[in-house]
């Protein structure tokens, strides 16, 4: 009699995942079940649940004493999903399923008492682990939609253990369901689509540096008054974005699956808008399971900040690395885990404390109130944000007049035109520099800045007018880039698919470069002095 057995599961940590072998060994001694191997809470609590599931399904339960080892032992397993891999190695150690039958299998998902099936938790990373290794995974039914994402590998969902084993011992093919997968990332339900782009009254130069951090990649910072759209620009900004990439969509996915709430709308960007009163672990992520922040959340998205003085100044400077370097680094006594982090950063804030109170010339705030309101935010991080622009409030007459092409059912055309704008810009840098502006090195820049056909005495004027650092001098020629890319894709009736190729596609003029500095030039604006 086979009195062990070795079944394959998969240990997540973040974003990363481990292969875990559940070894069952049933000896002699009085009847009992002890887990090894760093199993922490929810682990050990399983020996329970998998008792009454296996018992509830028709099957026997071994009466002699049970040991199991989740290895590697120096890896911590957490959760409910080694639910299903106990059940089957105890399964597999009675000989109550073939042991052959387990090859090549991994097997993640928790059991109820009566043996069903029930959602498990990050498990599309383990999915595509097991994906690339040749294995085929038994999961829940439940986690069906999760894994339609992966475009390869050998999945079946169950409802219940008794399917999972009918189908390890050859029997009632019919009642597993395999998961079927198709080539573009699904849709849950309509698609999500405001038209806030269109709804926003006037604000043309907002609008006209939406498109253009659209277009490249920037981050962007809008100062006004409350009343004035910031919040509806910002949301705007995942509209004007092209649908993510089949692969974009899987990684997206994966992070959301870690965080334990899948999206619905898979091939649309990510919007994430934190409240101000978050936490700096809340916006970077961690816990005493890597667990993905804000930051993660808005991968391939966009993370909106609204009233950014009134966040946490720790919570605002831990953005600095990822708006670098596109990944966050995790450091906990436990672990250290590395997430991506390649977003684009939309902030919105009123010039001065007292907000719409504020006029010109005749602004309530103290000049020492409006600079303690400023310093909140550190010039490092301004630094790094490329866009500046202010967001002043509506003359009377625009708010008042209605216009045809503002009425409910008139098709409006300015979202079309700025997405067409959008997506042919961004397929212009992809193939001329293989990313987008924003992302671009100084060592490619220098060429582009070298081929400009601008007098470097201008240059030199602006660079000591403006106080320019190094990387704020960078900022200025990586817009004024998208700039000319963005004019090229509307002087052009080009489409997307014929976008020019790399060589002299993009020639910076002085004009771009003077527009770029436009967004750079009002950083701060006070009312009074």
């Amino acid at each position: 009699m086979n009195r062990r057995s070795s079944v394959l599961s998969r240990a997540p940590l973040g974003l990363e995942t481990h292969l875990v072998h559940v070894e069952c060994h049933l000896t002699g001694g009085l009847p009992g079940t002890t887990i090894v191997g760093l199993a922490e809470g929810a682990v050990r609590e399983a020996r329970d649940r998998v008792k009454s599931a296996i018992r509830s399904s028709g099957f026997n339960y071994p009466t002699s004493h049970i040991t199991l080892n989740l290895a590697p032992s120096h890896i911590a397993k957490s959760g409910t999903g080694f639910d299903l891999p106990i059940a089957i190695a105890i399964l597999a150690a009675s000989n109550q399923i073939p042991a052959a039958a387990l090859s090549d299998s991994e097997f993640i998902g928790e059991l109820g008492l009566f043996g069903e099936l029930r959602k498990a938790t990050n498990v599309l990373s383990s999915a595509i682990a097991g994906a690339n290794s040749g294995h085929r995974l038994f999961l829940p039914e439940a986690n069906e939609h999760e894994i339609q994402l992966i475009p390869q590998g050998e999945f079946h969902t169950a409802r219940s253990l008794s399917q999972v084993v009918a189908l390890l011992c050859g029997e009632g093919d019919g009642e597993i369901k395999n998961s079927v997968r198709s080539t573009t990332p699904p849709m849950r339900g309509p698609t999500a689509r405001s038209n806030s782009f269109d709804h926003v009254r006037g604000q043309e130069l907002a609008k006209r540096a939406l498109t253009v951090a659209a277009a490249g990649g920037h981050h962007m910072l809008m100062v006004g008054p409350p009343g004035t759209g910031k919040t509806m620009l910002a949301e705007s900004l995942v509209e004007l974005l092209p649908d993510l990439t089949q692969e974009q969509a899987l990684e997206v996915a994966a992070i959301y699956s870690a965080f334990g709430n899948p999206r619905e709308y898979h091939s649309r960007p990510p919007l994430r808008r934190p409240h101000h009163s978050t936490s700096s672990a809340a916006m970077s992520g961690g816990g005493l399971v890597p667990t993905p922040g804000e930051v993660t959340l808005a991968h391939r998205g966009v993370l909106f900040l609204d009233e950014l003085p009134h966040f946490k100044p720790s919570a605002l400077d831990l953005l600095r690395e990822p708006i670098e370097t596109g990944e966050i680094a995790i450091a906990r006594a436990r672990y250290r885990t590395i997430f991506p982090s390649r977003f684009q950063l939309v902030a919105a804030m009123n010039p001065c404390p007292a907000g719409r109170s504020c006029r010109e010339q005749t602004c309530r705030c103290s000049p020492g109130q409006v600079q303690r309101y400023q310093s909140r935010i550190s010039g490092p991080l301004l630094d790094r944000i490329d866009l500046h622009v202010l967001v002043a409030e509506l003359d009377p007459q625009v708010m008042l007049d209605v216009t045809p092409d503002t009425k409910a059912g008139t098709p409006r055309l300015a979202l079309r035109e700025s997405k067409r704008a959008v997506a042919l810009a961004q397929a212009t840098q992809f193939r001329r520099q293989g990313c987008l502006n924003a992302q671009l090195l100084g060592t490619h820049l220098s060429k582009y800045m070298a081929a400009a056909n601008i007098d470097p005495k201008f240059v030199t004027a602006i660079s000591e007018r403006f106080e320019l650092s190094l990387r704020s001098y960078h900022k200025l020629w990586r817009v004024a880039l998208t700039l000319a890319d963005l004019d090229q894709a509307l002087s052009k009736n080009l489409q997307v698919e014929t976008a020019p190729p790399a060589s002299g596609s993009c020639l910076v003029e002085q004009a771009h470069l003077m527009e770029a500095l436009s967004f750079r030039a009002m950083s701060w604006i006070k009312y009074s002095d």
